[in-house]
């Protein structure tokens, strides 16, 4: 429970520092007599009056950083905010609308402090820069009902107003992240909280720890997320002569630094294999040999290290024609941070390669390979972060010495088609006549080329597909059938207007590939035709559908602006995968359809318009099963209001844990899903059917959460182990090899491998 407690919560440290050495001490000091002073305090979140996301909270982490070093004690944020959850959950009443005294007893403190952001300026222009803040905080004694002190102030740099300081210089220089505007900001609001400070009375009587001062922190963390080999930097001023540290959250502890210059210090971490973090605060230390220890949490955001490289790529071909050799792969899954794949090149079997290209779908088009040359390929994915797969073994492929025989005007007889053919203006198929396309053919088409099929067209690429593809980089108009017949079965059509348009057509087509057109297929009505077992991406529109009853079967629509557009519709949609879509289903008018896989169970995940669900599959098909959809109660929060209550669910389902109560645990976990899903809601819904002796749907849980985050390495490890558990140890040793890949210093599950092995 501690490690969803660590999660859900955010991560503060208790900070203590000294103005900036360019603030005079000139402000009015407020007078309170010793009875009117709260001892113990707590900083409640920040209100946000203005435009500028995040700054409430930068403002409020920036007043705590300074409020820290006055002899009070402080209530660290995680702690506060923990029970103002609590707080707001218990009572039904936010924060700003409970009594002081209500707060504090929950908190247990005797002062609060409130604050609101009032107003935000960040204007740049090509000879002009003005950066502004203004702010009010005011402290509330709860003993004695009434406010301490009331404090607006703000801070204004017009035109770089704000000189660089010797930290400042040196970061810019070795960063290529830090960015003027950026450190004036962090100044800026750093000088606001500063003035704060200096105007907030101290508590009489009470002993003033003499803490070493820091001035300012900088980080690059702006360069993340870390990838192995790159360098995070920390930079500090503050007093000379000491000792300074930084840690990265609980990741890693101590990092020593060295003072460069008299008050600057100077630290660096090199991200080095099998490092892997997740949004942790950058926590710089200053302390005296022997003394007291000063701390500053970096109010710029929080730092990721990924060093876990994506899976091998698998399935590598490459296929040569007259123009060009097309390289394809099999398509990586479920790997959420997959940037794209690089393809690599060389005239050698095993070395001399260069990049050729990079692309974020499975194939690749060399339109730079020479003729009576033999070509070596390889392909590795790399993530955002810049980590890349393992190399594969190479393919070979050359340019074809062949050239293709130009089409044009109509056939006059039933013609049949196997070689490969260039379009060259309307290609048509008169009423009355077919066409028919053997197993390998490859017809390519020039800019505004079509095929016209008044008649039939019959493809038989089963076996080995048949290719629609333009001549050069620009579309071609696509196939047209009006009035015709179709039956087409395993080809590829690519980069057209239309890829198929059938008006008032009868037919079948089936084990298709639609991809990088404006409109994939466009069905328009009656008769029409049936779509099988085809996949439709990298288009405006995958499949348009006015007045038809068109069916749409087995069939996989994913990455296209809009998988379905619907004007009209009488036919059927059914057991197809209709996923990533910017929008997946869109219709003019209402229509209810059969069930699919929609990328999620709850309606309002879908990302469809005009359209009735009443089942759903809740995986993707073949492997899913047909389920009720359901609607999400929190779809219409905010992301952070989703995450916020996704924690109350979690710490209330906690105690349940604790108390073994598994059954109410469950249901506040499911909820937390609902709200916003990670890990180790997953990890602990898993454990408390397993602890209810329902294994099926423990294993449920675990395969979902592992397709949702596949580089969590103990969901990985649990569904492992489960299906060892069961016996089947085949899928085992596969989870088993993937959790090596992500934690490769795992001893158990690396004994476990070669227990199975025996």
């Amino acid at each position: 429970m501690k490690r969803i407690l660590c999660t859900a919560l955010l991560l503060t440290a208790l900070i203590s520092c000294a103005p900036p050495s360019e603030v005079k001490k000139d402000m009015p000091e407020i007078t309170v007599s010793e009875e009117e002073m709260p001892r113990m305090v707590a900083v409640l979140p920040f209100q946000n009056e203005t435009q500028e996301t995040g700054i409430a909270n930068q403002v409020r982490r920036a007043f705590y950083n300074h409020f820290s070093s006055k002899p009070y004690t402080d209530v660290e944020l995680n702690i506060v905010d923990e029970k103002i959850i609590h707080l707001e959950k218990s009572t039904g009443k936010n924060i700003l609308d409970l009594k002081p005294q209500e707060i504090c007893q929950s908190i247990g403190c005797d002062g609060l402090i409130y604050g609101r952001v009032t107003d935000y300026k960040k204007v740049y222009a090509a000879v002009y820069s003005q950066l502004g803040v203004e702010a009010e905080v005011w402290m509330v004694n709860t003993r004695t009902g009434k406010e301490v002190f009331r404090i607006k102030d703000s801070v204004r740099y017009h035109e770089g107003g704000v000189p660089m300081s010797p930290l400042s210089v040196i970061m810019t220089a070795v960063s290529t992240a830090m960015n003027i505007r950026e450190i004036q900001q962090v100044r800026m609001v750093n000088e606001l909280c500063y003035k704060f400070n200096e105007k907030i009375p101290s508590p009489t009587g009470a002993a003033i720890e003499e803490r070493p001062v820091i001035k300012e922190v900088l980080t690059n963390i702006k360069e993340g997320p870390f990838g192995k080999g790159k360098i995070i930097r920390v930079g500090l001023e503050g007093d000379k002569a000491m000792v300074a540290t930084f840690d990265i959250g609980n990741f890693k502890k101590g990092i020593p630094m060295k003072e460069t210059k008299p008050g600057i210090y100077m630290g660096e971490y090199l991200v080095m294999p099998g490092d892997n973090a997740k949004d942790m605060p950058i926590v710089a230390s200053l302390k005296k040999p022997g003394g007291y220890e000063s701390q500053w949490i970096d109010v710029s955001g929080f730092l990721t290290i990924d060093t876990t490289p994506p899976p091998q790529v698998t399935g590598l071909r490459a296929k040569g024609f007259h123009d060009r050799v097309e390289v394809s792969w099999e398509q990586l899954k479920n790997i959420s941070d997959l940037k794209g794949y690089k393809v690599l090149r060389s005239e050698q079997p095993l070395s001399g390669y260069v990049e050729v290209g990079s692309v974020e779908l499975n194939s690749f088009e060399d339109r730079t390979a020479m003729p009576e040359k033999v070509y070596y390929y390889r392909v590795v994915a790399f993530d955002h972060v810049g980590n890349e797969s393992e190399i594969q073994d190479a393919v070979r492929a050359s340019l074809m010495t062949k050239e293709p025989v130009v089409l044009s005007d109509e056939i006059k007889k039933d013609t049949v088609l196997s070689g490969i053919y260039i379009v060259k203006g309307a290609f048509t198929v008169p009423k009355g006549l077919s066409l028919t396309i053997e197993p390998e053919t490859r017809i390519m088409f020039d800019e505004n080329a079509s095929l016209a099929v008044f008649g039939k067209i019959v493809v038989n690429g089963k076996e080995s597909s048949v290719e629609f593809i333009s001549s050069g980089e620009k579309k071609w108009k696509g196939i047209i059938v009006d009035g015709g017949s179709i039956m087409m079965n395993g080809f590829r059509i690519k980069n057209a207007d239309v890829g198929l348009s059938a008006k008032n057509s009868e037919g079948v087509i089936e084990n298709g590939v639609i991809t990088d057109s404006d409109t994939g297929i466009s069905i328009s009505g009656t008769p029409s035709i049936n779509v099988r077992s085809s996949a439709i991406s990298g288009s405006k529109k995958g499949i348009e559908l006015i007045k038809t009853d068109a069916r749409i079967f087995m069939s996989s629509i994913f990455q296209n602006e809009t998988g379905i557009a619907i004007n009209g519709f009488s036919g059927a949609i059914k057991d197809s995968n209709i996923f990533d879509n910017s929008l997946n289903i869109s219709s003019e008018s209402m229509v209810k359809i059969d069930p699919n896989y929609l990328g999620s169970i709850n309606t309002d995940e879908m990302k469809i318009k005009g359209v009735g669900i009443a089942k759903v599959y809740d995986n993707r098909i073949p492997g899913g099963n047909v389920v009720d959809a359901i609607s999400n109660p929190y779809a219409s929060l905010s992301n952070e209001d989703r995450q916020k209550k996704a924690t109350e669910f979690v710490i209330e389902a906690g105690n349940y844990f604790r108390q073994r109560n598994y059954g109410k645990a469950s249901s506040l976990f499911e909820e937390a899903l609902k709200a916003y899903p990670t890990a180790e809601v997953y990890y602990y819904l898993a454990l408390c059917y397993q602890e209810m002796k329902e294994d099926e749907k423990s294993l449920k849980y675990l395969t979902d959460g592992v397709e949702k985050f596949p580089k969590d390495s103990t969901l990985q490890k649990s569904l492992g182990l489960m299906y060892y558990q069961k016996g089947n140890e085949v899928e085992a040793k596969k989870v088993f090899e993937e959790v090596l890949r992500l934690s490769p210093e795992d001893r158990q599950v690396r004994f476990l491998i070669e227990r199975i092995g025996k």
